[in-house]
């Protein structure tokens, strides 16, 4: 309606997936054929470098391959690659336990590797890892540091505006942070008020994309709350 505005008040949103398609790989080297194995952790939002350390045992236990531009030769058998799991307790609690993970096959090192399409999961946690070595990893038990996020929210119900010569629905920006595994909420100071794009209307879509223009991948696809408010276009 012409008379009418919509502005985002607040929301609350899932944790976004810090493990994505573009730094879950893991390299596995071989001290005859160079890149030996390459497999990848599946995607989402992990609290802590003792989960993603069990990821990476998991993965490596259970087989599969990482696709890639990554040239032969490369194991093509998705076989399992045997691995030792243990951990290292010292003084403190059991949080502070340390996760070793080392290769069996003496022939395999890790590879602290990256491609153009993957940065690699170990140069990921290369600021946690207590000590690298060719045939297995430490990991200290500790939070996965957390990343601001700023997003752009998107909605139908937004009427179309001019941004960089290109039509937009753009309703507002924000800067996001994910705490734990719980949603979080975010209030936005000075809302950002539009016309609203139609007299009435039954189903609103909404897009929440990155700085890239790529949607924001949130931890399971849960779901992403957003409170609106709806006003009297102000003279």
């Amino acid at each position: 309606s012409d008379d009418y505005q919509v502005g985002l008040l607040k929301f609350a949103h899932p944790p976004i997936e810090n493990i994505t398609p573009k730094n879950n790989a893991i390299f596995i080297g071989s001290k005859e054929d160079g890149i030996f194995a390459v497999r990848s952790i599946p995607v989402g939002f992990y609290s802590t470098t003792h989960e993603i350390g069990q990821a990476i045992c998991d993965t490596l236990q259970g087989g599969g391959r990482f696709s890639d531009d990554i040239p032969l030769p490369i194991d093509q058998s998705e076989r399992p690659i045997e691995i030792t799991q243990r951990y290292q307790p010292r003084q403190g609690t059991v949080e502070n336990t340390k996760m070793v993970i080392e290769l069996k096959d003496k022939d395999y090192f890790f590879m602290s590797k990256k491609t153009d399409s993957n940065f690699g999961l170990l140069p990921y946690l290369d600021y946690k890892m207590s000590s690298f070595g060719l045939r297995g990893i430490i990991l200290n038990n500790e939070d996965v540091r957390s990343q601001s996020h700023i997003v752009f929210i998107y909605s139908s119900i937004v009427s179309n505006s001019l941004i960089d010569q290109r039509v937009s629905r753009l309703m507002d920006t924000a800067v996001i942070k994910s705490k734990g595994n719980d949603h979080t909420l975010c209030e936005v100071v000075n809302p950002v008020f539009h016309d609203i794009s139609a007299s009435s209307f039954i189903d609103i879509s909404f897009e929440i994309r990155d700085i890239n223009g790529d949607l924001v991948r949130f931890h399971n696809n849960l779901p992403t709350i957003l409170t609106l408010g709806i006003r009297k276009k102000q003279n």
